[in-house]
């Protein structure tokens, strides 16, 4: 569980990120939709899962174990894990004797499919940075 107030390491990369898939968004629209642009800015491909390694590693070994940690999470949550999950599965049933560890700082740290974000969220994210970069 997050602490109040705790800050991950990637946080000001994510920002940056929403903000310029935000404003390709926007680029891209005939006509201008700030909530469509948010909707798309949480559904574009994200350079990385944005977690931490450890949490990741925390949710997979659990997973590995039977115990699914996911179930009272919220569904983007729930999806970015599970994603993380058969990513990790997939190369452990390849390579099984590669510590599980090294297979979850991997996946993790390669792109995402999207930010697995709710666009509420995502916006908030968006005006904050907005906030800070201009």
């Amino acid at each position: 569980m997050k602490k109040k107030n705790s800050k991950c390491e990637f946080s000001s990369e994510r920002s940056l990120k929403l903000l310029q898939n935000f404003r390709e968004s926007l680029a891209r629209q005939s006509k201008i939709s700030a909530v469509r642009a948010f909707k798309d800015a949480a559904e574009m491909p994200a350079p990385r899962f944005w977690v931490s390694e450890a949490r990741a590693m925390r949710i997979v070994s659990r997973l590995f174990q039977g115990i699914d940690l996911t179930t009272g999470m919220h569904s983007e949550k729930r999806e970015m894990y599970l994603e993380i999950y058969r990513r990790t599965k997939v190369i452990k049933e390849r390579n099984p004797e590669t510590p599980l560890g090294d297979i979850v700082f991997d996946v993790v740290n390669n792109p995402a499919p999207r930010s697995y974000l709710t666009w509420q969220y995502a916006r908030k994210i968006i005006n904050k940075a907005k906030r800070h970069v201009e």
